[in-house]
């Protein structure tokens, strides 16, 4: 039994570190599915169109988009829109709704939700383009005011939509 759950971990353990499935020749230790022949990226600014505002969201949120593909892949960040890819969008939602109501119509809990329209353009492989929205929440109690927990909660949304991004271009989800 013990030979069995050994050749089990490392069956696993050499289909991790080998990119098992990775037949085209495009994926990396990291899972990624970017062509090693695209060499640049530009991302531009997202603008905040969400009724609710948070000053620094635009411009936290296109760092963090900067900071994923330049740590991730071996692309060049452009400061231009004629790179190979192109990733443009805008924020649409910020938002708190309660979660929870208590029996003094009080909220328990409430959700701060994030929604950003993306316009990802590959001028390799225009296939690989598209138009999709992506969103991420976090809740927070309704004890406490949405100033104060911020600071905390917003990273937190922020990275979560950093990932899905970067998943549904790095790898095609």
């Amino acid at each position: 039994m013990r030979y069995i759950t050994y050749l089990l971990v490392s069956i696993f353990t050499l289909f991790t570190f080998c990119g098992c499935g990775s037949f085209s020749g495009n994926y990396s230790l990291s899972g990624s599915s970017i062509d090693p022949s695209w060499k640049t990226i530009y991302i531009a600014p997202f603008p905040n169109y969400a009724q609710l505002q948070n000053p620094s969201l635009s411009q936290d949120l296109n760092l963090t988009l900067q900071d994923v593909f330049r740590n991730r892949t071996k692309l060049n960040l452009s400061g231009t829109d004629d790179s190979d890819l192109i990733i443009e969008g805008e924020i649409t939602g910020y938002e708190v709704m309660p979660m929870s109501i208590q029996s003094n119509d009080i909220a328990a809990e409430n959700r701060l939700t994030v929604t950003v329209k993306v316009k990802y353009i590959n001028n390799i492989d225009e296939t690989k383009s598209f138009d999709r929205t992506f969103s991420a929440y976090e809740n927070f109690p309704g004890s406490q005011l949405l100033s104060d927990v911020e600071p905390t909660i917003l990273p937190n949304i922020i990275d979560l939509i950093r990932d899905q991004v970067f998943a549904s271009i790095a790898m095609d989800w």
